[in-house]
């Protein structure tokens, strides 16, 4: 049997950080958040990371293998 997140169970959070590029551009970082441990600056696209998020909460996804979820993501 299965054990699936209810949509209101959510786990994994989206992190906003606001950085200046190196043009001197403000701009806005996403990254992601699950108890103690937060990754920024993943990506500079919400919707990404708003889809990435989405899955780890769907497939319940465990905060010991966050580094190696972004990297995955990262590596698509």
């Amino acid at each position: 049997m299965f054990k699936f997140l209810r949509e209101d169970s959510i786990v994994w959070k989206m992190t906003i950080t606001r950085t200046t590029a190196e043009n001197g551009e403000d701009v806005e970082t996403y990254g992601i958040q699950i108890g103690k441990t937060v990754i920024n600056d993943i990506s500079l696209c919400k919707h990404d990371i708003q889809n990435f998020v989405r899955r780890l909460n769907r497939l319940g996804a465990s905060e010991i293998h966050a580094f190696e979820l972004v990297e995955d993501f990262l590596g698509r």
